[in-house]
């Protein structure tokens, strides 16, 4: 077995070795997973819904149950193409259901003109589902408004559309917005010195964990300016699970190569994008009254926020500054 050894060179050692490890973590946390259900179900008829990201996946998912069961849904995705077939398809489940409105999170203008399209077309918004998301980029880059990327689109994009949006919310009677976050976030911490890693070391996966903190802290912090003006909305975040989705594009290199030898897992470790929407949809579906009010939710359930960075201090910095930057 040594002579073996000696014969294979070590790099194949080292992404064989570090393969089996990463298979069985992502077994553990499939395990881990308890991949529920939904079983609360409530009539969406006359309700108006905002998915971003609804084009593929966990989005996509969402927006079909909520046509299934009534709603109107909007579309919030940047790549027409692929909005365009998922609005056909939606479309076919009941006519007239779905919208598709570009939107770029990635480029403020993009967002206040996806803002006044919809507010010239829309009196009230009842729920806002901010899905949409990346993961793992690659290298450090920055979006038009000078954030990087990850943290730009997950967190300041979805933020200054929440924001553009709170007139049309104030005008549903009870009103939701569903930030969906990540159990990543237990593995990172927010830096506000230096959000954007300018002068820190940059990793794609770091970059995310922070950007999921912010996720919870937005909810946190959008929640309590509910509270304080007596408004009827309600404000979560979620983890939706292991879910093999359009997240995972930017992975490359010796990640991507693990992931390929693994991939016959796949059906095993992580859940499809059905079984990811679940606790959106029960976010979407339960009783207004039974949802805890800026609580983060995973498997259906309240769960408790472990990472010392999610206090109500930090979500009052990260709100008084994403304001400050945006001007408001």
């Amino acid at each position: 077995m040594e002579i073996l050894f000696k014969l294979i060179p070590n790099n194949l050692i080292h992404y064989i070795a570090y393969a089996i490890t990463l298979g069985f973590v992502l077994i553990l946390l499939r395990t881990i997973s308890k991949n529920v259900k939904n079983n609360v179900i409530r009539d969406l008829t006359g309700q108006i819904i905002i998915i971003t990201g609804a084009n593929s996946g966990i989005g996509f998912e969402t927006a079909k149950n909520c046509v299934q069961h009534g709603a109107k849904v909007i579309l919030a995705c940047r790549d027409e193409i692929t909005a365009q077939k998922s609005c056909l398809q939606l479309n076919f489940i009941k006519k007239n259901s779905t919208e598709f409105i570009k939107l770029d999170l990635s480029d403020s203008s993009s967002i206040h003109l996806f803002a006044n399209i919809f507010e010239k077309k829309y009196s009230k918004l009842d729920i806002l589902v901010n899905n949409a998301g990346v993961m793992a980029v690659p290298n450090r880059c920055l979006t038009k408004d000078g954030f990087e990327q990850t943290i730009g689109v997950n967190y300041f994009g979805h933020f200054l559309l929440t924001h553009l949006l709170l007139d049309r919310l104030k005008s549903s009677s009870q009103f939701r917005v569903i930030n969906v976050s990540s159990v990543a976030h237990l593995a990172g911490t927010i830096d506000f010195q230096d959000l954007h890693f300018t002068n820190r070391f940059y990793h794609g996966m770091l970059a995310y964990f922070q950007s999921k903190i912010a996720n919870i802290l937005f909810t946190i912090a959008l929640q309590k300016k509910f509270d304080d003006q007596n408004l009827h909305g309600i404000s979560v975040s979620l983890h939706p699970g292991i879910v093999q989705t359009n997240l995972f594009r930017y992975l490359n290199g010796p990640t991507k190569f693990l992931l390929w030898l693994i991939s016959p897992l796949f059906n095993f470790i992580y859940n499809n994008s059905f079984e990811g929407a679940q606790t959106t949809l029960y976010c979407i579906h339960q009783n207004y009254f039974k949802l805890q009010k800026g609580a983060y939710y995973s498997d259906c359930q309240n769960q408790k926020r472990l990472n010392r960075c999610i206090t109500p201090e930090n979500a009052d910095i990260l709100w008084n500054m994403s304001l400050k930057i945006f001007g408001l």
